[in-house]
């Protein structure tokens, strides 16, 4: 494996607050420090042009670090998935073609690594199940009936973080829940020795009518021409969104892959449970530390609305949140939260799990109706900190008001670090939130045009 050498770099190390891997001298003069296997330090995924970097950074709360020559170029990422402190992996999701990817490790020299590549399906979603990440898309399967119309499957590709090796899966998407309509996956959770999943309900395909024809509640919703666009586009003869917008629904599987026939725990109170950008299903479903998942809706049923050449059953649940204690296997009667009564009274986006029973939103900032008509151009820039037992929303003050949210945030310690580019000129940073009062500091400047995300990693002398 290549090696770098620490000494070449040594002035420009001790003149960033971020580096770790090599220390000066009264005379200033490099003197080699290595980290040892077990030190961990912070790894930031950066964009500076149409370059992607990793950079290694030994605090968040402080400091400054450089894409130039302390970043190690890397392929770029749509996502990034920090499993364990070991590995990295870049999921690229190249829109609907086949997506790439790549895992990095974190070197005794402080570089980062590439350990190995991966090609795969296209990717709508993804987790991690034990030494593997997941990769969750739908397509078209082996399966046709007698007019040749094609059965939608769930695709899965195993991505090995240990060997390299990786595994495709496929599951009948058709019928899922027992309603006609074929399903997509949103995020795994991984909690109380089970995989949890959020089942989204898309529709009815052509090879569904044909099959269960009683699954159609209303000949009108069924289309009569080709129409819509991107993501958004279907065929004469087709649903295309579900006749079921007002339910949520999460899988649980107890084994060891998804082969077996899951327990679905359904609730009426709330609509699916995702985010949406495009074809994109972001996950809205965590676990607590205690065990117990919540389960966040958007409230996305609202935006399927009729139009002269395209009838669609339009929902009418706000965003709220329901939960599923840890060890059950249905969601908690008693649990129930409307986000749009409480705090700012604004639907969620997106959410993310920090610690205990603590998680950071991200809310349309201009309220529901924003959200259901301004679509991705929907304004999404505030962010809460929702406490899940106490049912309560403190709005995270101290961010810049032209900020702009990288990917997933990361969370240590009662704090949630958030990615923050703004449009002023200003280099992008990470704003420490805490978790108990909402305030948020900047933290962690990154030399970049824009930062995604970050996560800690042990360093590994192989």
């Amino acid at each position: 494996m290549k090696k770098f050498l620490l000494q070449a770099f040594a002035v420009a190390f001790c003149l960033s607050s971020g580096v770790f891997v090599a220390s000066c001298d009264d005379d200033n003069n490099p003197v080699d420090n290595p980290p040892i296997d077990g030190e961990t330090a912070y790894v930031v995924a950066a964009t500076t042009g149409e370059a992607s970097y990793l950079v290694v950074a030994n605090s968040l709360d402080e400091g400054t670090v450089s894409t130039q020559g302390n970043g190690t170029e890397v392929i770029g990422g749509t996502y990034w998935v920090y499993k364990g402190l070991d590995y990295v992996f870049a999921l690229v999701y190249n829109k609907g073609g086949a997506g790439t990817g790549a895992s990095y490790y974190l070197g005794a020299d402080g570089k980062m690594k590439e350990k190995y590549t991966y090609t795969y399906n296209r990717i709508t979603s993804y987790g991690t199940w034990g030494d593997k990440v997941v990769t969750v898309s739908t397509g078209d399967s082996k399966i046709t009936d007698e007019d040749q119309n094609v059965a939608q499957a769930l695709l899965f590709n195993y991505l090995d973080a240990t060997d390299g090796s990786q595994e495709e899966g496929t599951l009948l998407a058709e019928n899922y829940l027992g309603n006609g309509e074929k399903v997509s996956w949103a995020g795994l959770v991984e909690a109380n020795n089970k995989i949890y999943t959020s089942v989204i309900p898309m529709g009815m395909s052509k090879y569904g009518i044909r099959k269960w024809p009683e699954a159609v509640t209303d000949q009108e919703l069924v289309t009569k021409t080709d129409g819509g666009s991107a993501s958004g586009a279907y065929t004469a003869g087709v649903i295309p969104s579900t006749q079921y917008p007002d339910s949520a629904y999460v899988a649980i599987y107890s084994g060891t892959n998804f082969n077996e026939t899951p327990v679905i725990a359904k609730t009426d109170k709330i609509g699916y449970a995702c985010g949406r950008m495009r074809s994109q299903y972001y996950q809205t479903i965590w676990a607590a530390d205690n065990g117990d998942v919540y389960v966040f809706s958007p409230g996305y049923g609202r935006t399927a609305v009729s139009s002269s050449d395209l009838k669609k059953v339009t929902g009418q649940k706000p965003s709220g949140a329901m939960r599923i204690k840890a060890g059950a296997t249905d969601f908690d009667p008693d649990y129930y939260v409307n986000f749009e009564e409480i705090g700012t009274k604004h639907p969620i986006f997106r959410c993310w799990h920090i610690s205990e029973d603590y998680f950071l939103l991200q809310l349309y900032k201009k309220g529901a109706e924003d959200m259901i008509s301004g679509g991705k151009n929907a304004d999404v820039s505030e962010l809460a900190v929702f406490k899940a037992e106490d049912q309560t929303i403190m709005p995270v003050t101290g961010l810049p008001a032209d900020g702009k949210f990288g990917g997933e945030p990361y969370g240590e310690k009662g704090y949630a670090y958030m990615a923050v580019t703004v449009t002023t000129g200003e280099n992008p940073a990470f704003y420490k939130i805490d978790v108990k009062t909402g305030k948020a500091v900047k933290g962690l400047t990154v030399e970049a045009d824009a930062i995604t995300t970050v996560g800690k990693m042990e360093y590994l002398s192989k």
